[in-house]
């Protein structure tokens, strides 16, 4: 089945659209011409009498009179030759003959340049002076009443032309419009939360504003999307014009009046503006950007560029219209406006949404990291320095902001197993037994279970199951070795290890940095991931600073051994 294929292009301000027309609407339209063809000859036989034969020629001028039976059985060979030139020399010259081709007949023929399909009318009448009169009084008059055929029907296509281009602006705007929407769909990731509404100003309003051919494009948001304190408003703009600040404010203050919620135009409202101060600003549109629920902000277009140079700006000039109309906004402006204000003002009422559930879900991941705290008040604030370090490291293997948040997220959440693990193995202060040891290593296991069902936090759980892996395959709980650890559960491993050995716990105090440093460089490798390793080492200036923030704790008094065997460090990095 065939399609239309439209292409639009806009060039000095004129859209020109082209419209390929393939398959059966090509069969359609050399149709539609024959049936034409076939209307006019009915209506030169209708006013010239059944006498006249229509000739059309079969190449540029060649004619064929086989068809015409009247010819081949009234004339000779040679006459049919001189008809034939007769023909081709009216056809030429746009103008009727009268010849004489034998004794008994002369040959009348007529031009038919202004049918769908050139051609000729032939009559051939006898000598009589009689007759001869008769066809050229009939003639004049059939030439008469074509001519205000012609006029009628050059009225007509000139009616439909206008028409067609009407059409054809009309689809170059909805296909700009289509494919304007279509970018902008594309270039929305409502999914993330770190793509303000400002963001997606920044990516969409330019290409806008282009299509627009508008001197300038402004967003003012002037109601908070989220619980954070900004200053408001924002207003973002772009164009080739700037438009200042207090300008933007005092002009949408003019323009909104009662029509809070509906889009407004205005196209040369010199006495307004200017007695606002507003000078030199000829046209303007105001588009609320709004939901349901409530008004976000505004989207405001200043001046149209006058991309038409050569129209006449001297009134009375035929294109001095078309001068008017490009400097005047309309409802194609008005309308794409309108539909980028909507999306902005739905992804501003997600991002709000996000947010807020954003703070509910840090909310539950607070609370249950105080209730961790609260079963052991020596590892107080551990996973928020666990969380810092991480992210920090993160940040040094280069993974992209959302991962590193990700990152510290999991840090936060990877100790939260140890509330199912018994109080008096927990504060422990001394060294575990080996079935103590064994309850509290089951701790990423019962974390997982916990975490598992929040759909939300799913990419903590590799993490939070596996940061007590080592390299060479002698962590838990599954025993992984190398690349098999999650990247996460290998950046946790370095930073939980470290806060571990750095901390004072009950039956130690915490080692001194540059020895944890020291340990941390002989387990690369086998212990820990040398890249996470290594970018530790790169960002431990930060590290230190994080760490040097902990608060002191309180420690019993018993004998504290001058080193830490390795099975202490082994529970200390457990404890951790």
């Amino acid at each position: 089945m065939g399609h239309y294929q439209v292409t639009s292009r806009r060039s000095a301000g004129v859209r020109m659209v082209r419209i390929h027309v393939p398959g059966y609407l090509g069969i359609m339209i050399q149709a539609y011409q024959d049936q034409q063809t076939a209307e006019s000859d009915r209506f030169t036989r209708e006013l010239m009498g059944t006498r006249f034969s229509v000739l059309r020629p079969v190449g540029a001028t060649e004619f064929d009179l086989r068809d015409v039976p009247v010819l081949k059985d009234t004339l000779s060979a040679l006459a049919l030759a001189e008809v034939i030139a007769l023909c081709r020399g009216v056809l030429s010259s746009g103008q009727p003959q009268l010849k004489r081709i034998s004794e008994k007949n002369f040959a009348w023929v007529v031009p038919l340049l202004d049918d769908p399909a050139s051609g000729v009318a032939l009559e051939l009448v006898g000598t009589d002076p009689d007759e001869l009169a008769e066809l050229v009084n009939r003639s004049s008059l059939c030439a008469w009443t074509r001519e205000l055929s012609v006029r009628s029907s050059a009225t007509e296509i000139s009616s439909q032309y206008e028409q067609l281009e009407a059409y054809a602006s009309q689809v170059s705007e909805d296909l700009e419009e289509l494919t304007w929407l279509r970018n902008l769909a594309n270039n929305l990731e409502l999914s993330e939360s770190g793509n303000s509404v400002e963001r997606i100003a920044e990516t969409v309003l330019p290409s806008l504003c282009q299509l627009m051919n508008a001197h300038s494009l402004i967003f003012v948001r002037d109601v908070a999307v989220t619980g954070l304190n900004s200053r408001l408003p924002i207003i973002w703009q772009t164009g080739p014009v700037r438009i200042p600040r207090r300008n933007c404010l005092a002009i949408i203050e003019a323009l909104r009046g009662k029509n809070a919620d509906r889009t407004v135009v205005k196209n040369f409202p010199k006495r307004e503006f200017s007695d606002g101060g507003f000078e030199g600003i000829e046209s303007c549109v105001l588009v609320p950007v709004a939901t349901a629920s409530g008004r976000l902000g505004w989207l405001l277009a200043v001046d149209k560029e006058m991309a038409a140079e050569s129209c006449s700006r001297t009134f009375g000039d035929p294109s001095y219209r078309t001068y008017m109309s490009e400097r005047e906004f309309g409802t194609f402006e008005a309308s794409l406006m309108s539909a980028t204000a909507v999306v902005l003002a739905s992804h501003g009422r997600n991002c709000g949404l996000f947010h807020e559930k954003e703070i509910l879900l840090r909310g539950v991941i607070r609370s249950m990291i105080n209730a961790i705290d609260a079963k052991d008040s020596y590892t107080c604030g551990h996973s928020d320095r666990v969380a810092e370090f991480s992210r920090l490291i993160a940040r040094e293997l280069s993974l992209p902001d959302a991962k590193c948040e990700e990152v510290y997220m999991t840090g936060l959440l990877h100790d939260v197993g140890k509330i199912g693990v018994p109080d008096y193995v927990l504060k422990k202060p001394g060294r575990l037994t080996d079935a103590e040891f064994e309850l509290i290593k089951q701790h990423p296991v019962i974390g997982y279970e916990i975490l598992k069902h929040l759909e939300n936090l799913s990419y903590v759980l590799p993490g939070v199951l596996h940061h007590h892996e080592a390299m060479d395959g002698s962590g838990y709980p599954n025993g992984l070795k190398g690349e098999e650890i999650p990247l996460y559960a290998r950046i946790l491993a370095v930073a939980d290890s470290y806060d571990a050995m750095t901390s004072n716990r009950p039956y130690r105090r915490g080692m001194p940095t540059d020895k944890a440093e020291a340990i941390l460089r002989g387990g690369s490798g086998n212990q820990w991931d040398p890249q996470c390793v290594d970018a530790f080492f790169r960002t431990v200036s930060g590290i230190r600073l994080l760490a040097s923030q902990r608060s002191s704790t309180y420690l019993p008094t018993r004998s504290e051994a001058s080193q830490t065997d390795s099975l202490e460090l082994r529970q200390a990095c457990v404890n951790g």
